[in-house]
């Protein structure tokens, strides 16, 4: 090789170990930008997505019900598909390999606690904690790929430029001494892995004394380790933080309750925690005592303001995070684990005071929100519970953004479809007040509640047009079924809450919610006349119930005396005689199917005129105001009249009550009529007309006391029944 210019040596000496990090800094810096700018892709992409999901559009343009089923929304079909059989108990919580983050950040120097809250105290949390974590992760990968191309490089520069090795040894000693150490210790490696060997073919005859003393050595109990926690313990810790506000007593107390709640799930770790529970009185006392202190404790160091916790003003949030966490992951836990239901109402309601603080982190909310639906659809829980948790999870949605806000009116309609399966009369208890809690929560967000409201009426809406197009005993089994009729019974209340009776207290809801009335009503008149048989009498009643409710609570015409009286001219009472029969009197609000024994027997058909009568009472009481209401109930009192004349000998107890409802119809017609002779507008004036004893209530007509009576009736008869059910 030629002898080296000077210049080279030069440039050698003085520019060389610059120009190799500037290189490395500017292959760094590629490699940075390259992912950052994947990242900008992927966060584009969601954008777009969420996007296209702010641009959701109504139901304006559908005409028809066809048109309506036929509209596209994205990933409608596969949940519908999913909204029977999934399960939110048996979801897999994905957080749980993280909960231990949140409680090492509490496992550092108690020192080093108090001078952080100096330091915070002239800082403000920052935001993309996250993406410089990332970043630290990339330079550090990249340094390893920088080190192996250099690794390389210096060796090929060792064998061609001899020279310029010994100018390197020269000044440059270090970066030699770490390649050639790199260097043997993979060959020590190789050396290492032929000594095992060796070892191993010929001293097989010492393994066999060494699984002895391994398994010797296994029998010997190991000593439990952590700090005793005792009753004198837990209440020192209580007096620092209630009289000087000790973060070091605090921490300390809530890494006690994270070894209580891990008691019995992850034993393997809570054997090398910090602090160990014995006794059942010590972990009644421990989980007390930071269920009780930590509200407070967490409101002095981080305050809460109108709902909320302002990170940014407030000056110890750095510090207060990670207990927040742990807390939350130990709270989680032990919810979990608990069976008795006054313990977890008190879990619930202590949990209350903490929601601003769940809210501020969206992977503890998600999990909290999984953890409330559970217990709403458990059957193992009472009432009091359920009520707790939807009053949980409408302060959830009042603070949490709105993923969570979606993620929990999700999860309450489909935990109340999935538990809806009506197996006796004292299930419809539970499931009422499950579908009373759903339409409270759907009360909390307009515009979420109108999208799920969309969705969900339109998989219906599908599910009937195909069985409307396949007419097969399997279609007709997927409408026929009690979570499809509740599916269709939670809508109905949803409506009729919020475009009716509560209408005037949220009038922005009631307006972003009226046009699904439509789609609806279309959607329970197709699923009444799917089997028009007499065996799905009861189902048909059910669907004839929500229309009324829809029609009296908003105050829009449905026709449902036709589809009442189809009922009564059906061939079972007709021409069809009744089959004697000694059963016991059948409640219909338990079925929707007749059971076998029931059919074509005077027990069941009576059961059926009781309640035909009941809607047809409360029909003309929905109407019984309405200006027209003379010439409007005159076709169905003619069609009633002729069913009596023709069949009433056989059914002589009914026949006189349908002679009394007659009477109490006729009644009210004179009174619209003398009320009707004191207007002073026209028939075309429809706001008068609209207007037409506004304020007389129906209940208050005659027809209207007519019907209360017969509900009345009915729900003393109901109650009976109840009674003896649970007797038996």
């Amino acid at each position: 090789m030629g002898k080296v210019k000077k210049t080279t040596r030069k440039f050698n000496q003085k520019h060389l170990k610059t120009e190799l990090e500037r290189r490395n800094k500017n292959k760094k810096a590629q490699q940075l930008s390259k992912k950052r700018e994947l990242k900008k892709k992927k966060r584009s992409a969601n954008a777009d997505t969420d996007d296209e999901a702010d641009g959701f559009t109504g139901i304006e343009a559908v005409d028809e019900l066809a048109g309506f089923a036929e509209s596209t929304l994205k990933d409608a079909d596969a949940d519908m598909n999913k909204f029977i059989e999934s399960d939110v108990e048996n979801e897999d919580d994905s957080n749980d390999s993280t909960d231990d983050e949140d409680v090492a950040a509490l496992l550092g120097d108690d020192d080093e606690d108090e001078d952080s809250e100096e330091a915070d105290s002239n800082t403000q949390s920052s935001e993309g904690d996250g993406d410089e974590e990332e970043d630290a992760i990339d330079d550090a990968d990249s340094e390893f790929d920088d080190e192996d191309t250099f690794k390389k490089e210096f060796e090929a520069m060792k064998r061609k430029d001899p020279e310029f090795f010994e100018f390197m040894k020269k000044n440059d000693p270090g970066s030699l001494k770490i390649l050639e150490q790199s260097s043997d210790e993979e060959e020590g490696d190789d050396d290492d892995d032929d000594e095992f060997q060796s070892q191993a073919d010929g001293n097989s005859s010492n393994s066999e004394d060494q699984d002895v003393d391994m398994v010797d050595s296994s029998k010997t109990p190991t000593k439990p380790s952590g700090v005793l926690v005792t009753v004198g313990l837990l209440d020192g810790w209580e007096k620092e933080i209630k009289q000087s506000h000790s973060i070091k007593a605090f921490k300390q107390l809530l890494l006690a309750f994270y070894s209580a709640s891990h008691m019995e799930s992850e034993g393997a770790k809570t054997a090398n925690s910090v602090y160990r529970i014995e006794g059942m009185k010590i972990f009644n006392k421990t989980v007390s005592t930071a269920i009780r202190v930590a509200p407070a404790a967490f409101g002095h160091l981080a305050p809460v303001a109108n709902g909320k916790v302002d990170k940014k003003k407030s000056k110890k949030w750095n510090v207060v995070q990670a207990l927040v966490k742990s807390y939350l992951t130990s709270l989680l836990e032990l919810l979990k684990q608990m069976s008795d239901p006054t313990m977890i109402q008190y879990l619930i309601k202590e949990s209350e005071r903490m929601v601003p603080y769940i809210a501020c982190f969206v992977r503890h909310t998600r999990a909290f929100v999984k953890e409330l639906l559970r217990l709403f659809g458990s059957p193992a829980v009472d009432d009091g519970v359920r009520i707790l948790v939807l009053l949980s999870l409408r302060q959830l949605v009042s603070l949490a953004p709105s993923e969570v806000t979606d993620m929990a009116l999700k999860g309450i309609y489909l935990t109340y479809v999935r538990h809806s399966n009506v197996k006796n009369i004292s299930s419809l208890t539970t499931i009422q007040l499950m579908r009373n809690c759903g339409v409270e929560l759907y009360g909390a967000d307009a515009k979420a509640s109108y999208q799920h409201g969309f969705v969900y009426i339109r998989q219906l809406a599908i599910h009937l047009r195909n069985s409307m197009q396949l007419h097969s005993k399997e279609s007709f089994r997927a409408i026929y079924n009690w979570q499809f009729i509740n599916s269709l019974n939670f809508w109905t209340e949803v409506l009729a809450t919020y475009c009716g009776d509560r209408a005037e207290e949220k009038p922005e809801l009631c307006a972003t919610l009226e046009s699904l009335v439509y789609p609806l009503t279309q959607i329970v008149l197709g699923v009444v006349r799917l089997v028009p048989t007499a065996k799905y009498f009861p189902l048909r009643i059910h669907c004839i119930n929500q229309l009324l409710r829809l029609s009296s609570a908003t105050g829009i015409y449905i026709p449902l005396l036709p589809m009442i009286i189809e009922v009564l001219e059906s061939p079972e009472f007709l021409s069809r005689r009744p089959v004697k029969s000694t059963l016991k009197p059948l409640m219909l609000e338990s079925h929707l199917k007749v059971p076998r024994e029931y059919e074509h027997t005077r027990v069941y058909l009576e059961v059926v005129l009781e309640n035909v009568f009941g809607l047809l009472a409360d029909g003309f009481a929905s109407q019984s105001v309405r200006i027209a209401f003379p010439e409007w109930s005159v076709p169905a009192i003619l069609q009633l009249r002729r069913w009596r004349k023709r069949v009433g000998a056989s059914w002589s107890r009914f026949s006189k009550q349908l002679q009394g409802l007659l009477e109490k119809i006729d009644q009210t017609s004179r009174l619209i009529q003398q009320q009707r002779s004191k207007v002073d507008f026209a028939p075309s004036n429809l706001s008068g007309a609209n207007q037409f004893m506004q304020d007389f209530s129906p209940e208050k007509t005659p027809v209207g006391q007519y019907a209360a009576s017969l509900r009345k009736i009915r729900a003393q008869q109901r109650a009976i029944l109840v009674e003896a059910e649970v007797e038996n």
